[in-house]
């Protein structure tokens, strides 16, 4: 079945796009790699590395929900000051008007997928 059959996206019932890593990652000086993978009116999928050691630089919040899926290594996630480390494999929702932020506690770099509804990132 082709991607754009394979379901609904929307209110308005549009198909599905389907993504390939395009231009690259956007680097940033801190440690950290940024791809916008995909993007609707409703939601983005970003892909996050972070190298050992990293943090995110800020707490934050804004509207919305976020679903990170924690690809390889490490990340401790602190969600209104509750820590908690996830591993290869594991995924974590939170309301994004609590303070969060994300570092990598590991020796390893971090990678994980995220997804924000609605789209908040850029």
């Amino acid at each position: 079945m082709p991607f754009g059959d394979a379901g609904r996206m929307g209110k308005k019932g549009g198909k599905g796009k389907k993504s390939r890593k395009g231009a690259g990652p956007a680097p940033d000086a801190g440690g950290k790699t940024v791809e916008v993978l995909a993007r609707s009116g409703n939601m983005e999928g970003i892909l996050v590395t972070i190298e050992p050691g990293t943090d995110w630089g800020q707490v934050y919040s804004h509207r919305g929900e976020e679903i990170r899926y924690v690809l390889e290594g490490l990340l401790e996630v602190d969600i209104g000051g509750n820590k908690t480390i996830l591993g290869k494999g594991d995924c974590v929702w939170h309301s994004a008007e609590v303070p969060h932020t994300m570092r990598n506690p590991g020796k390893k770099k971090a990678v994980y997928f995220v997804v924000i509804m609605p789209p908040s990132f850029s």
